[in-house]
């Protein structure tokens, strides 16, 4: 995540040696995370050979937070006075995403005598996640004590699309029961954003680029 603090505005009433100056900050969090999942898909074998091309829709839901906390940038010794960039603490949770795959694979040769197939994936997801930010510094144009500091909370609402693709293998079990394993990667489009603080002339500009690796395994019901 990426974040800058702009005291450029004519109005601003950062003092110096802040005033007039842009302090950026840039921080990365993870975190490993578990889920459950529904698909509904339709398979199409192509010809009598091993080939098939498939489908399916579905939705998952999944347990975990990214978080990390910014180093903070500026001149004062705990980077938390106005029109420094604070060392905010954030948080990212996945609340439930849809998503829509496209599989081409097969089990040719001695993977078919096995009951096997590997196959590559591609798709499109949807995800809703909820984003906290959570700062504390000073909003006086004056130099603050560390008991002047005020504290609080941003939260946000995002709905991001996602780019997704893989591979998987897949293993049948009997004519109606397969197990299937895939690892997937998922690149979400850029979330850009902006806080404006006018009663003091400080804007905030807030940027998150999202990815995710997912090992997915599944027990497939054919009717």
């Amino acid at each position: 995540m990426q974040k800058t603090v702009d005291n450029t505005a004519p109005n601003t009433l950062v003092p110096d040696p802040r005033r007039g100056r842009i302090f950026r900050d840039e921080v990365s969090g993870s975190t490993a995370a578990y889920g459950v999942g529904l698909v509904v898909g339709y398979r199409l074998p192509l010809g009598d050979g091993p080939w098939y091309v498939d489908g399916d829709i579905g939705a998952g839901w999944k347990n975990g937070a990214a978080e990390a906390q910014f180093d903070g940038v500026g001149v004062s010794p705990e980077r938390r006075q106005l029109g420094e960039s604070w060392p905010d603490s954030w948080s990212l949770t996945k609340d439930v995403n849809y998503e829509a795959t496209l599989r081409f694979g097969g089990g040719p040769g001695r993977l078919r005598q096995h009951d096997l197939s590997l196959y590559l994936l591609a798709g499109v997801r949807l995800a809703s996640l909820q984003f906290t930010n959570h700062y504390n510094g000073c909003f006086m144009p004056e130099a603050c004590e560390h008991s002047e500091f005020r504290s609080g909370a941003e939260n946000r609402d995002m709905e991001l699309t996602a780019w997704k693709s893989g591979l998987g293998i897949e293993k049948q079990v009997n004519e109606g029961v397969a197990i299937r394993a895939e690892a997937s990667y998922s690149a979400y489009g850029r979330e850009e954003w902006t806080t404006p603080f006018e009663e003091v002339g400080v804007m905030v500009d807030s940027s998150m680029d999202t990815n995710e690796v997912g090992l997915t395994v599944g027990l497939l019901l054919r009717f």
